[in-house]
């Protein structure tokens, strides 16, 4: 399985900016208000970082006993890690959806002639996102299969 690409991700973010900044721009020239996310998506959002980082504990803890002779290190089961790593790579595509998202209902909010109070909700959103994909990448790397020792380095003579 391939790593997820930051540009990936970006290009996400962006088409999903664009979309919320031109669906708020026609509601508001058609007279509806600024859509503006619940707060308790932002929670959830931020909720599924926290379990993510939760769930790599246990590869965190493999990790750091290969590094150390002295300890046995216990496998993982594949089957847990291939759920972890699918999980971060789903949640980083859906919190960078969410950035792009809150960033354009952002630059809305900021455009309008008057400031709505609802805009800490937008910038909450924007910050669980952020928060969110940060964390699934770097789970997402913590899950990346290590090199093997006995093997020679790519490039070296057998």
């Amino acid at each position: 399985m391939k790593p997820t690409k930051i540009w990936s991700l970006a290009s996400y973010a962006l088409a999903a900016a664009i979309f919320a900044f031109v669906l708020a721009q026609i509601l508001v020239s058609r007279g509806f208000s600024v859509p503006v996310s619940p707060i308790n998506l932002p929670i959830t959002i931020a909720a599924i970082g926290l379990t993510l980082a939760a769930l790599a504990i246990p590869m965190i803890r493999y990790r750091k006993a290969l590094k150390d002779p002295k300890q046995r290190a216990k496998r993982l089961s594949p089957t847990y890690a291939f759920r972890v790593l699918i999980l971060a790579k789903s949640s980083a595509l859906a919190a960078s959806l969410f950035f792009g998202w809150h960033a354009g209902i952002l630059v809305a909010q900021l455009s309008l002639p008057a400031i709505t109070s609802n805009i800490s909700f937008t910038i909450i959103g924007l910050i669980a996102s952020l928060f969110t994909t940060a964390v699934a990448l770097v789970v997402e790397n913590t899950f990346k299969i290590p090199p093997d020792p006995e093997e020679p380095a790519e490039g070296s003579p057998a």
